[in-house]
């Protein structure tokens, strides 16, 4: 019994103990777990709804997707519908363009073609025309007939043309000067040739040379050139000067001429010398011209022109201001002072001497001018290719008198390379009534 009990208050205080210190936490653990499982299971709830929604929202994406693909298809349908209906169109338009180019190219290739075979063929034919024209050329009487057609063709121009008139001898080199300077160079002209009819021969070619002297001065000393030349400055005082600085050194004639160019008015200082050398040159032609001379001095100017044209070397040496003049002066005598009268090479000196810009040929030209104007004449130079008959450089002159309305004198000269026919130069103009320029236009006038 006594161990019943014993047993018994054992068992009860186990109970006890385990009761008091057991079962609270065990409790609690099952409470925690039973929390846990029921966590557990409201996490699964929640995740099956979420699940359910998951569903629901993929379906309704899928559906979304669907509609979507297939509006996406119908657009993609529409564009690729466009895009060809685009293509079609750009593939006709580019269809048509190459067309229409193709057709403009062959056209143009055609036009090409023809143009090329016109121009071989035009210059074949102006080559066997040249060919024709020169063998019948080679002979003199055929190239004198050709000079008596250009003539004939000269003739048409002169229709309704009045008689000739003489040309004033003071115009020439004066065209490009103004009023006051013209009129001056008038006068001063004018009474030149009265103060020199009662001198000698050798007086009036010392009073030429004399002025020569004095332009030099003035293109050596432009201050001077420009007192003398002044309007503002009194007439009496300039006369005055000019007796004081070329008094007794020069011929009187000489001193008067100066003091009269140097009280008239002049538009520029430059006129002033221009005149004074002008009417240097005047006094040498009309030496020439008592002489008789004044055609053959004219014919050696032209003839000098020429040459000095035909050999820009010579010509160079003769225009280099650089040089002085007394260098070139021996250069040209020594080429033309055997060939020439005196008076041709007392104004070819005065030319090299006086010269202050550009070239000696164009200076011996304006005395050429010069000399067929104190004849009451302008000067032709007409080349041909054959030498011309007295008869047909008469009529030459005629022609060309009816045509310019002024007598002409006639400067011939013979140039192989033309041909046939005659080519004309009056001042500026020029007349090409020759064979080789006439088969060089028609070679011109082929189609390029």
């Amino acid at each position: 019994m006594a161990v019943f009990l014993g047993n018994l208050i054992a068992f009860a205080v186990i109970l006890f103990v385990l009761w008091k210190f057991a079962v609270p936490p065990i409790r609690k653990l099952m409470k925690d777990r039973q929390d846990f499982v029921r966590s557990q299971l409201d996490e699964s709830a929640t995740a099956t709804s979420k699940l359910t929604e998951a569903g629901a929202a993929g379906e309704r994406a899928r559906d979304d997707a669907a509609r979507e693909g297939s509006r996406i298809r119908e657009e993609a349908r529409g564009d690729a519908d466009a895009i060809r209906e685009d293509l079609r169109l750009q593939t006709e338009r580019e269809v048509a363009r190459a067309g229409e180019h193709g057709e403009g190219q062959i056209a143009l290739n055609r036009g090409n073609l023809i143009r090329g075979f016109r121009g071989a063929l035009g210059a074949e034919a102006v080559q066997v025309a040249s060919g024709l024209v020169r063998s019948h050329l080679e002979d003199p009487a055929n190239r004198s007939a050709s000079v008596d057609r250009s003539l004939a063709e000269l003739e048409k121009m002169t229709e309704g043309a009045d008689s000739a008139r003489v040309s004033e001898a003071d115009r020439v080199g004066n065209r490009s000067l103004r009023a006051s300077s013209r009129e001056s160079v008038r006068a001063l002209s004018a009474g030149f040739d009265k103060r020199v009819e009662s001198l000698s021969d050798d007086e009036l070619a010392r009073v030429s040379e004399d002025l020569a002297d004095v332009v030099h001065v003035l293109n050596e000393q432009p201050v001077l050139r420009k007192h003398l030349s002044e309007s503002s400055e009194s007439a009496e005082a300039k006369r005055q000067l000019v007796s004081n600085l070329f008094g007794g050194k020069i011929s009187d004639g000489a001193v008067v001429f100066v003091q009269d160019a140097a009280a008239s008015k002049w538009s520029e200082p430059v006129d002033f010398a221009n005149a004074v050398e002008r009417q240097a040159r005047v006094g040498a032609l009309l030496g020439a011209e008592r002489a008789g001379q004044l055609d053959a001095t004219e014919d050696e100017l032209f003839r000098a022109g020429r040459i000095l044209e035909a050999e820009p070397k010579l010509t160079s040496m003769l225009s280099d201001t650089r040089v002085p003049a007394d260098s070139r002066i021996a250069l040209l005598d020594k080429v033309f002072g055997a060939q020439v009268n005196k008076y041709t090479a007392a104004l070819l000196r005065q030319t090299v001497r006086l010269l202050r810009v550009g070239r000696v040929d164009a200076g011996v030209a304006s005395i050429a001018d010069l000399a067929a104007a104190r004849r009451g004449e302008s000067v032709a130079v007409v080349e041909s290719a054959v030498a011309l008959t007295d008869a047909q450089r008469d009529r030459a002159a005629d022609l060309l008198a009816r045509i310019y309305q002024r007598k002409i004198a006639v400067q011939t000269e013979v140039v192989p390379e033309l041909l046939g026919g005659l080519r004309i130069t009056v001042g500026n103009e020029v007349i090409e009534g020759d064979i080789a320029s006439r088969l060089d236009q028609a070679a011109e006038q082929l189609p390029r």
